[in-house]
């Protein structure tokens, strides 16, 4: 039982040493093409389309100052990938009012100003200015309010409009579906990162726990390793109320795969590119099955795997416990026997017959 379990660790240990390089990989890629502030900047466009813009242009010039405005972009000329609904509401006021630090062209402001009078917000300057007054107020007469349920109250109160109702019933909807969109595009990034991962140091999950399962040294290597390496835990962060994606580097843990690399590629499990046999070895079908198994495996992502693998180890603890216990019985009641088998043969004095 501790042998295949101790097999799982290490195989589970593998795959989460190459997720990790994936995640790290499809974060990079992922942040350097500006993905997440393109697929929120879409997803707020459908949401002004739905709100009474319906040019699509147009739509998309606004969202695009919203997430290039100061309180809002990550101050890298990139887009902001995180906005709040009450941000949003408010925003899209301040912009229609023309008197904010950012500014439109007058066709859109003019559009926008028409949008909002017919959601029942004629004067956009005036309600902020109110909105404002009451935030303060609420934060005056109830401190122990966290400011996001402030600003929701007084847009409710001085802001009651039917423009408030449908953003407050819309918002939510919309950054759920964006994130599953950019979810989607983030999965074929990974799947892609993680064939080229696998191709290039010829990673076959089978041959893995071959390896694992007949070689005792190495097994045991890599499982005190992990014991010891990623026991433990981090806790991920969770903000998916205004932002297209939930970051999940917090999940990885902080540790240098350098040592595990070294140990696969001396054991011969991976093989890097400047090997001479590496494309003899490429060409070799038999590792095709395993390498396909891999990219599929990898792809779930470094916090899957990292899950999984804390699961392993509290549960190889447990039964090493066991274990232990078991075998200090066994060992105490030979001992007693022995003993008492001693005493017996010694020719205990036995009291008169």
């Amino acid at each position: 039982m501790l042998k295949t379990l101790d097999v799982l660790i290490g195989a589970t240990t593998v795959l989460l040493l190459f997720s990790m390089a994936v995640t790290v990989i499809t974060q990079a890629v992922s942040g350097m093409l500006g993905r997440r502030g393109k697929h929120l900047m879409s997803g707020l466009a459908d949401l002004i389309q739905q709100l009474g813009i319906p040019e699509r242009n147009v739509s998309e010039t606004i969202a695009r100052a919203l997430l290039t405005h100061p309180l809002i972009a990550d101050g890298k000329g990139k887009l902001g990938t995180v906005i709040h609904r009450e941000e949003f509401t408010k925003l899209l006021m301040d912009l229609a009012s023309g008197k904010g630090v950012a500014t439109l062209d007058s066709d859109t402001q003019a559009k926008l100003r028409e949008m909002l009078k017919q959601g029942g917000i004629s004067d956009p300057e005036q309600t902020l200015k109110n909105v404002r007054s009451m935030a303060m107020q609420l934060e005056a007469s109830h401190p122990e309010l966290a400011n996001d349920v402030r600003q929701a109250q007084a847009l409710m109160h001085e802001a009651a409009s039917d423009y408030v109702a449908r953003v407050n019933s819309w918002f939510d909807q919309t950054i759920d579906r964006v994130s599953e969109q950019f979810t989607k595009y983030t999965h074929g990034i990974t799947l892609a990162t993680a064939l080229v991962v696998v191709l290039t140091v010829q990673v076959d999950i089978i041959a893995v726990i071959d390896r694992l399962s007949i070689d005792d040294q190495f097994r045991n290597t890599v499982v005190t390793s992990a014991a010891r390496d990623f026991s433990e835990g981090t806790g991920a962060k969770s903000d998916t109320s205004s932002s297209p994606t939930t970051d999940t580097s917090a999940a990885i843990p902080n540790v240098a795969p350098g040592p595990y690399y070294d140990l696969l590629s001396k054991v011969g499990i991976i093989t890097l590119p400047t090997n001479r046999s590496w494309l003899r070895q490429l060409k070799d079908p038999r590792k095709y099955p395993g390498m396909v198994l891999a990219i599929l495996l990898i792809s779930l992502g470094a916090p899957f795997w990292y899950g999984i693998l804390k699961d392993l180890l509290g549960l190889r603890s447990q039964i090493a416990k066991k274990d232990d216990m078991q075998r200090m019985v066994r060992q105490t009641t030979q001992a007693v026997s022995g003993a008492a088998a001693v005493g017996d043969v010694g020719g205990t004095p036995k009291g008169p017959a």
